[in-house]
């Protein structure tokens, strides 16, 4: 059965008020012929057991209906007290339980992504997190964009990221990777530096608005620097310069009407891909393309040919559909050598 909300709960309260109000006040009016004003005053004074008296004098008839108003006073109030006190209590306990859920919750994550800042660019980082698929958890310091975020579904630590206590709560310490998208250089600076020093492995990536803060935010210790003024600008003179280009790139990375997408694939030791070359690692097989090879100790080889030799330590950067990148992920790992040793 469907819970109702609290504000739902006070209005039937309301309206369950207002019925032997209207009811006492025609009453008096039609069987006594008083005015709607002292019928009104009447009734109010009669529900609410204050005993100021009779307005004027009841006929039999009135005095009869003014008993059975009483009697519905009574059980009325009781029912509205009772009703109201059920209603705070049970509102109480939904919130108590629900912030145990989101502590245990957030107790059980490891290897997840920290997002801090929901604002627009964070808003279109939780869409590609949440299609991915991954564990992450949103820090949000504004109040109303947490728990709009919350009743998504999004888990929310409700603080400032640039605090210490606030990124221990987020379990900085177990966290894969960090995502700094505040909207002002000075913080995104701060979380980084911050963030660097309770996990110097976890990777960072920053938003910077301007050419210094890049430089700043690399030199505080992020990983990747990524500006939305830069991207944006670059991406409108591709679409006027090489509008094919530009369209084949918003295709396979912000639209899913391809089913096509680029990702990025760890060869793990003890892969079946581990020491063959890419022409006999039977890839191209399930519809997948791998446009660059990042050796674990080299540059990054574009376009490789096939006589490219795959170590484990590789990352394979690859382009195809979801049910070709997911088979590639499970023939880089050990799962691919379990697979292929089974008689």
């Amino acid at each position: 059965m469907k819970q109702v909300s609290l504000p739902r709960r006070l209005l039937i309260q309301v309206a369950v008020a207002i019925i032997p109000v209207l009811i006492g006040t025609l009453g008096y009016h039609f069987i006594e012929g008083w005015s709607l004003f002292d019928g009104l005053y009447m009734t109010v004074i009669t529900l609410a057991t204050i005993g100021y008296g009779e307005v004027r004098e009841l006929s039999a008839e009135g005095r009869i209906f003014t008993i059975g108003l009483i009697v519905v006073g009574v059980i009325l109030v009781g029912y509205l007290i009772s009703n109201l006190t059920k209603a705070l209590i049970e509102n109480e306990i939904a919130a108590a339980f629900g912030r145990r859920r989101l502590y245990k919750d957030i107790s059980q994550l490891n290897q997840h992504f920290i997002l801090c800042g929901a604002g627009r660019v964070g808003a279109r980082i939780i869409d590609e997190l949440r299609k991915k698929g991954v564990d992450f958890l949103v820090i949000e310091r504004d109040e109303a964009a947490a728990e709009r975020l919350l009743q998504e579904g999004v888990l929310v630590l409700m603080g400032d990221a640039t605090s210490e206590t606030v990124l221990e709560g987020a379990r900085i310490r177990t966290a894969r990777t960090l995502i700094t998208a505040a909207s002002t250089d000075a913080e995104n600076v701060y979380i980084v530096l911050t963030a660097r020093g309770l996990n110097p492995d976890i990777y960072i990536v920053a938003r910077a608005n301007d050419a210094p803060a890049e430089r700043q935010l690399i030199r505080a210790g992020a990983n990747k620097v990524v500006s939305p003024v830069l991207i944006g600008s670059h991406r409108m003179a591709q679409a006027a310069l090489s509008p094919a280009v530009a369209d084949f790139i918003e295709l396979t990375t912000m639209t899913e009407s391809l089913d096509l997408f680029f990702d990025q694939v760890p060869i793990s030791k003890g892969s079946v891909l581990d020491g063959v070359k890419l022409k006999d690692s039977g890839i191209r097989s399930f519809q997948v393309m791998i446009v660059a090879i990042t050796p674990g100790d080299g540059q990054m080889v574009f376009n490789p040919e096939g006589e490219q030799q795959l170590w484990a330590g590789d990352l394979l950067i690859a382009i195809g559909d979801h049910a070709g990148l997911a088979r590639l992920a499970d023939l880089a790992s050990e799962v691919g050598r379990r697979s292929t040793s089974k008689p």
